[in-house]
């Protein structure tokens, strides 16, 4: 998540740190193409193995590593503290986000000391100790974000486009020094392209853009020779545009080293691989852990530091792929930061440099794709090469600048998504990359999770449930919490020591989580690396099922783009967190793209509460589609019901021939809105447009296609797909993910993404033979009966359905059915209550947020509420304790016997076998969080918070807040 930051001082943030730093990985390694890669094996569920899993499916974390200011010890503890706390693996990122007071050059050599004898030493202690405890473990790219260093040269750097101007009048020869680039202009910079074309209007002077006549525009590099161009200029007024390629410069941030390097150019192959032997090869003495623990090699999302992304190869490449020569139209691309986020954070106003035509979209939409094909060819396909044919595997996130990222996720050993994609995390733009994965038979797709701007500290288990929840209802089965800092106390940090992401040292950053043994709901992580260790056993079992597809038009996302019916986006809880801060602008360039958003989520949503699971669709997979003997949509061997045409502005002129002919097969196709009239390329599109029309015009003209005009009209036409899982009703709280197992047995995730009770009702399918409902908390799986079942969901919960079509599971795996706790009833409410935190006490007090009482506000530690209430016990019924809002833990005892520790919603407890008849001690030790501790230190003028000061007005919900009663249902 390094590039995520959207605020325009972060780059500067952490050259200072940096400047601050520096001032004060079982198999031999063997030829190419004989190993194994590490297997990520398809199997069926097992009920047998749901309560306690392999390890293999537990949680990673991303493990933060002081660059190597860390000893063997150390790093041995710990690897058995996550192996003890059921996680199944690591990744570990060396680098150097942290600021020791003191320690002098000793300790600064440490923590520079990444990739160096020492440093692979110790990263094999770790790797030992992990292989005895069965740990997997991954490795990022080098050191820092994003990957790079001093093996690399600026030769091997990234390329921007940047461009030079020069004003000339015509009607006579001319012979002039060709202009250097006005940006980013480094001696290395290479001459690609002058072009030349009349001036309409010039608006370069008030920081606006230039508009040429297209009909003028022309390549005039072959009358240059030595840098000068030599022109028989014609009348007018001319611009003269000589486009350089540059080497960007750009170094990996936070980088464990001395000598930052440079990053490298992730379109040259030869760069990339140059990359991969330095960095894992035969000098480091990692090849005998390749596959056993080491798994995979992780590179983070692709947001570099440059205004255009280029190649010294672009040019051919582009005329090959697209069929036309893009030189004398390259001024359409130029725009300040239209690859690169910071520039674009700084400057949100940035125009377009250069304006040909309204068409000139379509040549960035090209040039877009071109550099997508690139990045596929040269650094995806390349690396998974390079690491399966290794042992390894390569996990990276296939996104950041505007994409196929559908068709790249497709290229990867492990797609991985983010709950801070596009900033926002939306459930749309993560679901991008599962449906890739998806699409193209990836079992595994991870995400980095828990990670959100702005909200440090504010990470409770309440939260964990939720992010994991919703990431495994858009098809997520791998969580990689970010993250996991190394246990580590410089001087100059506060007493729960080192975490990078909040510090003194540089007040603006600002991110989530950490998860490690300073946090005070470690205590918990056992128990909730279990519920998701269960969760994602079920959901990487058999291989997803969906039954329509969304067409997606884009190569990108934008950042705002958000269902309105989904909760969690930018990690927000409302009422319970301070509010977030004003999006900074100009991190979107999709304005015009709005509406399509809007019209689709309403599409989504209406699936969603039907029932109907879908996924997103690339052009390049729809191009791939065939059509089986059931009219089925197949796809790489992927089976889907329909196509959905969501108000698509475009699509692509292949994908329209291949729609036009699978319709008129007998395909399912759904057109909701305005049928798509263009495509957007700029190869001869008047003429492509048209086509395009017709062929679509054509395809929705067979039987089994309709055209809606907009969502509202959409369930007959659901009531027409065969779901063989099918709700009864409109579940609007619901979202759900499927898996399919090879006899037809099916898995769904359900989760309830409301606060309040749902009671969700199913029909199944006549195949189903037997089905259960598992809970991932405990491992329970309870047995249904008959075809129509139903299950009430808590709020904020989730329940897994396992609809087998023949496999029964034993009766000793079976779990009692337990009445639904919404049959409760008040019994007695507890008004009155002792509550005691630090040295601070109130008595006879009702149950309050602490952030509304000035005496427990800022306090940080455990609190301990006490009460006392009489019973009549009677047989025949069971007693539970109601607490209401608990913010955020509460381990229950009843009459000095313990009951159990809430960790999530709702806070009701069995206390059936605790209570007796009489005079009843209840006693409550709740957990809160360390937000508005670290707020009054700050408030107080403790030095070592200043990160928090003047932020007492966003104190985040603490305390019980009930309301809290006895209840009492029928046994």
């Amino acid at each position: 998540m390094q590039r995520k930051f959207g605020y325009k001082f972060f780059q500067a943030c952490i050259a200072m740190a940096i400047c601050l730093c520096f001032g004060l990985l079982a198999f031999k390694l063997i030829p190419a193409g004989t190993v194994k890669p590490y297997e990520l094996k398809r199997f069926n569920f097992d009920p047998a193995q749901f309560k306690n899993p392999s390890s293999q499916f537990g949680p990673y974390t991303r493990w933060w590593w002081p660059g190597n200011d860390v000893t063997k010890e150390e790093l041995t503890r710990e690897i058995n503290l996550f192996a003890d706390n059921h996680f199944g693996g690591v990744e570990i990122q060396p680098f150097a986000l942290v600021f020791p007071a003191k320690g002098g050059k000793e300790q600064q050599d440490r923590i520079t000391g990444y990739d160096s004898p020492e440093y692979y030493d110790n990263l094999k202690a770790v790797l030992n100790e992990a292989n005895k405890r069965g740990l997997t473990v991954d490795l990022t790219d080098g050191s820092g974000w994003p990957a790079g260093g001093p093996h690399l040269t600026e030769e091997d750097n990234n390329l921007t486009l940047e461009f030079g101007v020069l004003n000339v009048t015509g009607g006579k020869n001319i012979e002039v020094i060709i202009p250097r680039a006005i940006r980013g202009d480094r001696p290395s910079a290479r001459l690609q392209v002058v072009m030349a074309a009349k001036i309409i209007k010039d608006n370069s002077d008030k920081k606006g853009s230039v508009y040429l006549d297209p009909q003028t525009a022309m390549d005039i590099t072959s009358q240059v020779k030595d840098n000068k161009l030599t022109w028989d200029c014609p009348e007018g007024s001319w611009k003269l545009i000589a486009f350089w390629g540059i080497p960007d410069g750009e170094q990996p941030s936070i980088i464990a080293k001395k000598d930052a390097g440079y990053v490298m150019n992730h379109w040259d192959s030869t760069k990339v691989l140059k990359n991969y032997n330095y960095l894992f090869g035969a000098r480091t003495g990692l090849e005998t852990y390749f596959g056993h623990p080491l798994r995979a090699i992780f590179d983070d999302s692709y947001e570099f530091k440059a205004d255009r992304d280029y190649t010294w190869n672009f040019l051919p490449y582009f005329k090959r792929k697209r069929g036309y020569d893009i030189s004398k139209w390259l001024g359409a691309n130029m725009q300040l930061g239209y690859n690169n986020q910071y520039a674009r954070a700084a400057h949100p106003d940035a125009p377009v440099d250069f304006v040909f035509s309204d068409e000139d979209w379509r040549l960035r939409y090209d040039y877009d794709l071109t550099l997508s094909d690139l990045l596929g060819e040269n650094f995806l396909d390349a690396t998974r090469h390079w690491t399966e044919s290794r042992g390894l595997l390569h996990r990276t996130q296939t996104y950041g600048f505007n994409m196929d990222m559908i068709g790249s996720a497709g290229l990867a050993s492990i797609p991985e998504t983010e709950t801070m994609m596009q900033g926002m995390g939306s459930e749309g733009s993560m679901k991008l990359i599962t449906s890739g994965a998806h699409l193209y038979n990836k079992p595994v797709t991870s995400a980095e999770s828990a990670v959100f701007i702005n909200r440090a500290f504010m990470t409770t288990p309440q939260k964990l449930r939720m992010v994991v929840d919703k990431l495994m209802a858009v098809g997520v089965n791998q969580v990689i919490f970010h993250g996991t800092s190394y246990h580590y106390k410089p001087e100059g940090y506060g007493k729960e020591g080192w975490y990078p992401w909040s510090s003194n040292m540089i007040t603006s950053i600002n991110f989530s989580s950490n998860i490690n043994e300073s946090d005070p709901f470690w205590k918990y992580q056992s128990s909730i690396n279990q519920y998701i260790t269960r969760t994602q056993y079920a959901l990487r079992a058999g291989r997803p099922h969906a039954d329509v597809l969304i067409y997606y038009p884009f190569l990108n996302f934008d950042d705002n783009a958000v269902n309105p019916e989904e909760i969690l986006t930018a990690g927000y809880l409302k009422g319970i967190e301070p509010p977030l801060p004003a999006k900074p602008m100009g991190l979107t360039n999709m304005d015009d793209q709005k509406k399509w958003y809007e019209r689709t989520w309403k599409i989504i949503n209406k699936l969603e509460a039907s029932g109907v699971s879908w996924e997103w669709v690339n052009d390049a997979s729809l191009q791939q589609a065939k059509l089986n003997s059931h009219q089925q949509i197949d796809i790489r061997g992927n089976l889907y019901q329909a196509v959905i045409l969501s108000d698509v502005p475009y699509i692509q002129l292949n994908t329209a021939r291949m729609l036009s002919k699978l319709s008129g097969r007998g395909m399912k196709l759904l057109m909701i809105g305005e049928q798509p009239k263009k495509q957007p390329g700029f190869l001869d599109y008047q003429v492509n447009d048209k086509l395009t029309a017709d062929l679509i015009k054509t395809s929705i003209t067979n039987p089994n296609a309709k055209q809606l005009k907009d969502a509202d009209n959409l369930l007959p036409w659901i009531n027409g797909l065969d779901l063989k899982v099918k709700y009864t009703s409109d579940f609007g709280f619901v979202r759900s993910s499927q898996r399919e197992m090879e006899d037809g047995s099916r898995i769904q995730f359900i989760w309830n993404k409301s606060d309040s009770w749902k009671k969700i009702t199913i029909q199944l399918d006549k195949g189903f033979k037997n089905s259960y409902w598992l809970n991932a908390e405990d491992g329970s799986m309870v047995r249904n009966t008959g075809q129509q079942i139903s299950y009430t969901l808590p709020p904020y919960s989730s329940r897994i359905l396992y609809a087998s079509t023949g496999k029964i599971v034993p009766a000793n795996l079976l779990s009692t059915p337990k009445a639904p706790l919404l049959a409760n009833r008040k019994l007695i409410s507890l008004d009155k209550w002792e509550v005691k935190a630090d040295s601070i006490s109130v008595k006879n007090a009702a149950l309050f947020d602490w952030r509304d009482n000035p005496a427990f506000k800022f306090l940080g530690s455990d609190g301990t509420y006490t009460t006392s209430f009489n019973l009549k016990k009677q047989t025949g019924k069971r007693y539970y304790l109601d607490l209401g809002k608990v913010y955020f833990t509460a381990e229950v005892s009843i009459n000095r016997k313990m009951g159990g520790t809430l960790l999530y919603a709702p806070y009701i407890l069995d206390i059936t076998s605790m209570v007796k008849s009489g005079k009843n001690i209840l006693e409550i030790k709740l957990t809160t969080g360390q937000l508005n501790y670290f707020i009054g230190r700050a408030h107080n003028g403790d030095k070592l918070y200043k990160q928090f000061k003047g932020q007492e007005d966003k104190l985040m919900a603490a305390g019980i807040v009930g309301p809290a009663a006895i209840q009492v249902a029928d046994n």
